[in-house]
């Protein structure tokens, strides 16, 4: 079945947590610009702790029924993979949580993560529909935060709630050392030696950021409940991302191979409800986002 989304043409703002962040800083840049008749209001650390329940109350007039949010703001994985950081993400989603069940808006757009399907799990066909299956604090904070507003959307007719489930993302900006191409230029420019697990053949599915951007600035606007993938359908292996470095910047990657400490594992995604939802939405290759990204740190 074909699944489409009406646009909300009663959006009159847009709000964006954890908008100095890698990923919100340019959902609210494109929404600006997009949509110059639309009030944008970007809110982050210094404006609200979102574990901090008493903290949120500052912030509630920029919610109303005319309003369309973006949840990017979250402690991010490199920081650690605990309990206690999955307590500190499921306390700033409670507290989130509660906010918009006082303070209605049209409009919820949730950061998840396709971690909720397991990142350690053999699957060449990731839908929507795939298991749930979090191998992590990090995929079950997501799961969980995706299931509270499920909650609050069930108390609530009127607001239209979706969850964003990107694969990982990378560009410019991403000073993290993730496995894959954002921590491997990072180490290849500062000539540091690079671990690859195996022969680094494993399928995965790597993003850059301004496809992410697009994306969520549009779909802001759309009225669809429930989850969404966001991932062009091609995967690329951890030496296609070093063969994209070598060649954006020539280097050769100083790469020390060892043995895997877990079995190989692929992953293929299936875009097609992204697709129904935006036919027009194009993707970046890996080799020109790694160049993109190479050339903004020469800038």
């Amino acid at each position: 079945m074909t699944e489409t989304a009406s646009p909300l043409p009663s959006i009159r703002r847009v709000v964006v947590f954890g908008h100095t962040g890698f990923i919100g800083k340019r959902v609210l840049a494109r929404v600006a610009a997009n949509h110059p008749d639309v009030e944008t209001v970007g809110l982050s650390l210094s404006d609200i702790d979102l574990t901090d329940p008493a903290s949120t109350q500052a912030i509630a007039k920029h919610l109303t029924p005319d309003t369309a949010v973006v949840m990017s703001a979250a402690i991010k994985r490199q920081l650690g993979d605990s309990p206690d950081i999955y307590l500190q993400n499921t306390a700033m989603l409670v507290n989130f949580a509660n906010l918009i069940t006082n303070n209605p808006v049209r409009r919820v757009v949730y950061l998840s993560s396709a971690a909720v399907y397991g990142e350690d799990i053999e699957n060449l066909s990731i839908t929507e529909a795939s298991p749930i299956n979090c191998r992590t604090y990090y995929g079950l904070s997501k799961h969980t935060a995706e299931w509270m507003l499920n909650k609050v959307a069930d108390g609530e007719n009127n607001v239209s709630i979706g969850h964003v489930r990107p694969a990982t993302i990378y560009g410019p900006g991403d000073l993290g050392t993730a496995y894959g191409p954002s921590g491997f230029l990072n180490k290849t420019m500062a000539d540091e030696e690079i671990t690859l697990w195996g022969d680094g053949s494993e399928l995965r599915e790597f993003l850059y950021i301004d496809d992410v951007a697009a994306m969520l600035a549009r779909y802001v606007f759309l009225d669809h409940h429930g989850p969404v993938n966001l991932v062009s359908g091609n995967s690329y292996t951890f030496q296609d991302s070093l063969e994209a470095i070598a060649k954006a910047t020539g280097k050769t990657p100083d790469v020390n191979s060892r043995e895997r400490s877990k079995d190989k594992v692929d992953n293929k995604f299936d875009n097609t409800l992204l697709r129904q939802l935006m036919p027009d939405l194009s993707f970046t290759s890996l080799e020109d986002g790694v160049r993109l990204m190479y050339d903004a740190t020469q800038s």
